[in-house]
């Protein structure tokens, strides 16, 4: 999993600190479907062959392995 080092200012009972914390770093991935965008999801970088392979799954667009021609990431 992806991380960014982030400044956050921590109020507790009035009393206010800078300190630093660790976020998940989150980015968009389109997904398109031959050529046309299906859909737009906000994901923690990596393992996205998967999750676009689970989400086409879950929404029906495919039913099987077979039923994939070509899976490519582009940046």
């Amino acid at each position: 999993m992806r991380t960014s080092a982030v400044e956050i200012l921590r109020i507790e009972a009035g009393k206010r600190t800078h300190r630093a914390d660790c976020l998940a770093v989150e980015e968009p991935l389109t997904i398109r479907v031959s050529g046309e965008a299906l859909s737009v999801t906000m994901r923690t970088p990596g393992e996205d062959e998967e999750l676009v392979l689970g989400f086409l799954y879950g929404e029906g667009v495919i039913q099987r392995r077979a039923d994939i021609l070509q899976l490519r990431g582009e940046k």
